[in-house]
């Protein structure tokens, strides 16, 4: 039997069609490197890097095959990515999106490089005027909420709208556990390496998500794991509600948490 490749499971086409077809929210890939005990970084903040590079790369392909890329703010301050598409051969340029609810982002971070992509900053009420006035003339779109931090059901929708209809979720933490909390993912790839990092301090990828049963904990069906050079592909699709994969959703799965 021919082995199958990590790429086979992006972005199906009949998953894609479903969730555009039933919702006004964009198709979501959550997306991180993690050790062996579901590390994103060290307690120190030192994260590059946990993986090696076919998983780099492998996460350059995701990146390539989705019209934007997702990140909180407290990942451009730390790591200050370029959120690029890093393969030769590849001119793809996905919109980059920031989630910085009182605009803090600095204008010099490489997320801001004005390189032809489109970037996008989703900002709070309680953004300064001024701030948000100096990103939009520098050619940055910016979407102010109308709450402190704005909610799911306000920018989704809107980035659907603006003609992302696929997403990629590189993170962090905190980003990733607001998702799921809100039964929004649709899909998950978790590039795990041969590391122990260890520590309440060091921040998980799915970080402040807590349950109180197992029963209340999300459902994914996974993939058989993939190699990768050093490293484990971990793939699974989300089924939110109290059904297993494969069963028919509630009929009544109930509203979306605030």
């Amino acid at each position: 039997m021919m082995a199958v490749s990590p790429l086979d499971l992006v972005l199906r086409p009949e998953r894609v069609g479903d969730k555009l077809a039933s919702t006004d929210r964009p198709y979501l890939t959550l997306k991180a490197a993690v050790s062996l005990d579901g590390k994103i970084a060290t307690r120190s903040g030192q994260s590059q890097w946990i993986t090696g590079r076919k998983a780099r790369e492998f996460g350059h392909r995701l990146r390539e095959r989705h019209a934007g890329i997702v990140v909180g703010i407290n990942t451009v301050l730390a790591d200050d990515p370029q959120l690029t598409v890093r393969l030769a051969e590849s001119p793809a340029r996905p919109a980059r999106i920031v989630l910085d609810s009182l605009c803090r982002i600095p204008l010099g971070a490489r997320f801001l490089a004005a390189d032809g992509a489109r970037r996008l900053v989703i900002c709070g009420a309680q953004a300064p005027a001024r701030r948000v006035e100096a990103l939009r003339k520098a050619g940055v779109e910016v979407f102010i909420g109308n709450e402190a931090r704005p909610h799911v059901t306000e920018y989704l929708p809107f980035l659907r709208e603006s003609g992302l209809t696929t997403l990629l979720v590189e993170g962090g933490g905190r980003v990733h556990a607001n998702l799921i909390a809100n039964r929004e993912p649709d899909e998950l790839f978790l590039m795990v390496a041969g590391r122990v990092i260890g520590g309440s301090e060091a921040p998980a990828w799915c970080d402040t998500l807590g349950v109180d049963t197992i029963e209340q904990a999300p459902r994914l069906s996974l993939s058989p794991p993939l190699v990768l050079g050093e490293d484990i592909v971990i793939h699974g699709t989300f089924h939110f509600g109290s059904q297993s994969p494969g069963e028919e959703p509630d009929a009544n799965p109930g509203e979306r948490r605030p």
